[in-house]
């Protein structure tokens, strides 16, 4: 099956998962994250803002904001797979942008990288191989070549796979955390 067939199958296969599971998973998830010597450790955080169908990043945002971390969330520069991630301090700071998916404000202040950083990835499925496969535009594989600190990707266990169709530009995720699992694939 090719990736087209694959993202296709499992972006199903995220919507059958029911709503009051999800949201218990969501939690567990963000538990194992937050309680992570990664997040710890961490004085910034980079993560999306989820959308329906995601796993939720509402609760870890919330406790980033109480543990007093920067947090950065991606912008979509082009169609070209381009992305840069921008401080957002509060929902104010945050529009629709492109895809309909919401970004910060041209106001807001340039990440720049410090050490410990950690980055969430958002995926439809990852591999034992820390291999994720997400919506097919690159954006984030382009970021995480030149990404120096630990990204970590969330995921149901309904959603995890033995083997993903990859390509050459696939980069691998360090961290895979699900609602029963934290585990380093790759550090």
């Amino acid at each position: 099956m090719d990736k087209k067939e694959t993202r296709k199958l499992l972006l199903q296969k995220r919507k059958d998962i029911p709503k009051d599971k999800k949201i218990i998973y969501d939690e567990e998830i963000s538990k194992k994250i937050i309680e992570s010597d990664f997040y710890k450790n961490a004085n910034q955080v980079l993560v999306f803002a989820s959308t329906d169908d995601e796993f939720d990043t509402s609760l870890l945002v919330e406790q980033c904001r109480i543990d007093g971390k920067k947090i950065f969330s991606p912008i979509c520069i082009d169609n070209s797979g381009r992305m840069e991630f921008k401080e957002v301090n509060s929902l104010n700071d945050l529009a629709y942008g492109m895809y309909n998916i919401l970004e910060p404000k041209s106001y807001c202040k340039d990440y720049n990288p410090s050490e410990n950083d950690i980055i969430i990835v958002p995926c439809l499925s990852i591999d034992k191989f820390g291999y994720r496969i997400g919506y097919g535009k690159g954006y984030y594989d382009r970021f995480l070549k030149n990404f120096n600190g630990v990204s970590i990707c969330p995921c149901y266990d309904e959603l995890l796979s033995d083997t993903l169709p990859t390509d050459k530009f696939d980069m691998k995720i360090n961290i895979l955390v699900t609602q029963n699992i934290l585990k380093e694939v790759i550090l």
